[in-house]
């Protein structure tokens, strides 16, 4: 820590080279003693003159055996030329803001600050900065998303992306060479990397001298200050977005925030007018549909009557580059597939499967038994016919053994070739983890699936991420057997606890609170109109009573019955690293039967369930993409996950990715394995341009064979986030000159910064020794005291 304005604290002290011959100097001091005593014992001279005679003969016998020491005198000054002061002058995109209409920009005040003569076509450094030249090696530099060194301040443009202010100023604090005696800051303080600045790593390095620049925000101004992206199971998908708008000078006028996509067409739209003492309003306009895979959109704000926001328009706003941002919204690329299995056809399946016709980014590969197993006996068909007569006319050998005794009859609906399920109900993991997201099981009791295949589709939930959703058929749920079994243990209900209430009639259905509070149950925008539809909605006959949910479970909805018990109706859980849900109601086709419009509605609430079923179930392959700042750079870490068919960890694969950047060039990256998890791959790009980016992952195996392909992207906004706070940070200028121990000082007293640094302690200083007893004072002290005692002795007429 550093004393500045103190004076100069360097060690200034006299030093004995020669300490191995203190003996002989106290020896002579004792030959010195004895003779004065001697001399003195009968001397006339008496009172002060007498101690004033000895203390002047002692004094010179100090010195003179003092030179058997060798005495020198060390000092030590700041060495000329060695220690240097970095000055950091903020050249970003904030600092060419004027705090007043057509008044001088921060920019201007920090070229004054630097500069003689900051408006002549040949500016010289400021008389302040040559007289710390003569002390110290002044280095001047530039700070935006990086550090840049300058000759003068005259190179300052004040059009930097960012402020990357605070690891600008700990990297220049420890800079290697260790001569760093001083950092002085120029700025306003908005940073854009403030998480960098690490006060517990700050007990050694320079002070930091922080001038701050702006006293107060400009007048008049828009700033989106954060904007975020949602999406939902809704109808459609619609994405909502979230964007936080500063308006200063606004008080009582209304605020436009329009949403544009790639196109540059509004897709959305939002009004608000802002309060007399309302800074900030948060905005939230809907999207209805954006197309699969990566969307772009740009999010604006302006005042509502202008239909573009210019300087020259209804407000003068100091700035319109914080009003755009550029945001990327990534739905995904389907086909989704879900597995179902039922016990029998029945009018559920009808109406689920007509609902998704309309769904062109989910399947739905069905898998319906159409007879049960029947008991081993010699069949009585036709003449010669050994085989089931159930499977007659599916166009299979007679005398398979598929077709034998003791063996279900099934078919299968919606698969994607003739291969898909033809065994059944997938045995293996390599024939269910890579190719479902979720698992329907519908009027199927538990008896149908073997213990391996029950293991595998727990397996499937908790490890592979996938969805489970059991529909409440007759021999679903505590019926069909499904108690002390993998897939009764996964159910967010108890199967063991069973009441001794009637059959549910005349069951209504309702949502709970929770239920409410999930997008993908809610039909309607408004809560009031939900409410109207659900009471319109006939009732339920089919229930599967549960009277107890397991911890963590969560219900959705509920029924109740003529008799007003209730009854879990949608409940749902966690498990694993997947989800489960169990829908009780055994009989929702009634819904449907009602009328055209509860149709429509019933179709809605399966399109959202099934959607609410594959959202953010992984795929075999994943990429994952975020922005982030590393010592105030944006780097895009891209990663890739790939897993085989069984759902285990793929390392004998190469992954490349092909980046566009938004004036389209296409950049390539080869990623590497990573050293510490299995099958991931990573790379690092480091984007240099604002606006939307793509990356498009390709992985192949060893053989060259193609695993598949992966695309996402991001968004950079450099200017909006250098410009999302115009007011000056003064807290942080002053945390750094505190936590350092330097000193905030105003743009108008920079010039005495001169006046104080060469009083500074600094790292590198030049030592300087002189023989003390070469000097001719040392030499006349001897002789004026010797003299002195002389002459008290002829005073005293002793002489």
């Amino acid at each position: 820590m550093s004393n500045w304005g103190k004076g100069s604290n360097l060690p200034m002290h006299i030093l004995f080279q020669h300490p191995e011959r203190l003996w002989l100097v106290i020896l002579w001091l004792g030959i010195v003693a004895v003779l004065l005593w001697r001399s003195y014992a009968g001397s006339v001279i008496r009172g002060g003159r007498r101690v004033a005679a000895i203390a002047c003969k002692a004094l010179a016998a100090l010195l003179l055996g003092a030179c058997l020491l060798d005495p020198v005198h060390i000092t030590e000054a700041p060495k000329k030329g060695a220690n240097e002061i970095i000055i950091l002058a903020d050249n970003s995109a904030s600092l060419s803001i004027a705090e007043q209409a057509k008044g001088k920009t921060r920019g201007d005040e920090i070229k004054s600050a630097l500069l003689k003569g900051p408006q002549s076509k040949t500016p010289t450094d400021a008389a302040w900065i040559d007289k710390l030249s003569e002390h110290f090696r002044v280095r001047m530099q530039s700070l935006d998303d990086r550090v840049r060194g300058i000759d003068s301040a005259a190179a300052l443009d004040f059009k930097g992306p960012a402020s990357a202010l605070c690891s600008s100023v700990q990297t220049a604090r420890d800079q290697r060479s260790g001569a760093v005696a001083a950092v002085v800051v120029l700025s306003d303080g908005n940073a854009t990397d403030p998480q960098a600045w690490a006060p517990q790593s700050l007990s050694k390095g320079a002070p930091v001298f922080t001038v701050l620049v702006g006293e107060k925000a400009p007048a008049c101004d828009l700033s989106l200050r954060t904007v975020t992206a949602q999406q939902t199971p809704f109808e459609d998908s619609p994405v909502t977005i979230t964007a936080t708008v500063d308006a200063t000078g606004f008080a009582g006028k209304a605020v436009a925030l329009r949403v544009l996509d790639e196109a540059g067409k509004e897709v959305a739209k939002e009004i608000h007018t802002y309060g007399a003492a309302e800074m900030s309003y948060v905005y939230r306009p809907r999207v209805p549909w954006s197309k699969p895979g990566v969307a772009v959109f740009r999010v604006q704000c302006s005042p509502a009557l202008a239909d573009k926001a210019t300087p020259g328009g209804l407000t003068q706003e100091a700035t319109l580059d914080n009003n755009t941002r550029t945001l990327t919204v990534d739905r995904g690329m389907g086909p989704y597939r879900i597995l179902y299995v039922a016990g029998r056809p029945n009018w559920e399946y009808k109406f689920l499967r007509r609902a998704m016709a309309s769904d062109t980014e989910v399947q739905l590969p069905s898998l319906i038994r159409i007879a049960k197993r029947e008991p081993k006996f010699e069949w009585r068909g036709r003449p010669g016919e050994a085989s089931n007569p159930l499977f007659r006319g599916f166009g299979v050998k007679e005398g398979e053994e598929a077709q034998r005794y003791d063996q279900p009859v099934l078919t299968r609906l919606g698969t994607r070739d003739k291969l898909e399920l033809v065994d059944g109900f997938p045995k293996t993991a390599e024939l269910l983890m890579g190719e479902y997201r979720a698992i329907i099981i519908d009027d199927l009791e538990a008896e149908f699936f073997t213990q391996e295949q029950m293991n595998l589709v727990e397996r499937f939930v908790s490890a592979r991420g996938g969805s489970l959703l059991m529909l409440g058929g007759q021999e679903c749920f505590g019926p069909g057997g499904y108690e002390a079994t993998p897939i009764g243990r996964m159910l967010p209900v108890y199967l063991d606890k069973i009441g001794a209430a009637a059959p549910a009639e005349d069951a209504r259905f309702a949502l709970t609170r929770e239920g409410w509070l999930e997008p993908w149950t809610r039909l309607r925008a408004e809560q009031a109109e939900d409410e109207q539809r659900m009471a319109a909605m006939p009732t339920f006959y089919s229930v599967n009573q549960a009277f107890s949910i397991k911890p963590g479970a969560s219900i959705l909805a509920t029924l109740t019955d003529a008799t007003a018990h209730n009854y879990p109706a949608l409940v749902t859980q966690r498990y694993g690293t997947g989800r489960v849900v169990a829908l009780t109601v055994g009989d929702v086709w009634r819904w449907g039967m009602k009328d055209p419009d509860a149709s429509k509605d019933m179709d809605k609430m399966w399109r959202q369930m099934l959607r609410y079923l594959v959202t953010d179930v992984p795929d075999r392959m994943e990429l994952r993409s975020v922005v982030r700042s590393v010592s105030g750079q944006d780097v895009v870490p891209c990663q890739v996950r790939l897993r085989d068919a069984a759902w285990l960890a793929q390392d004998d694969a190469t992954v490349q990715l092909e980046v566009t950047s938004p004036d389209g060039k296409k950049t390539l990256l080869f990623t590497e394995p990573s050293l510490t998890e299995a099958g991931l791959f990573e790379a690092e790009y480091y984007p240099r341009k604002a606006g939307a980016y793509r990356v498009k992952a390709t992985a192949k195996d060893s053989t060259g064979k193609a695993l598949g392909e992966k695309t996402t992207g991001w968004a950079l906004n450099p200017l909006a986030d250098e410009l999302a706070s115009l007011a000056p940070n003064r807290a942080l200028m002053e945390r750094m000159a505190n936590d350092t121990g330097g000193k905030v000082i105003a743009v108008a007293d920079v010039a005495s910064l001169a006046e104080f640094l060469p009083k500074l302690e600094v790292p590198v200083i030049e030592r300087k020794s002189v023989p003390l007893w070469h000097n001719g004072w040392w030499l006349a002290a001897v002789v004026v005291l010797l003299a002195g005692e002389w002459a008290l002795r002829r005073a005293s007429g002793t002489i």
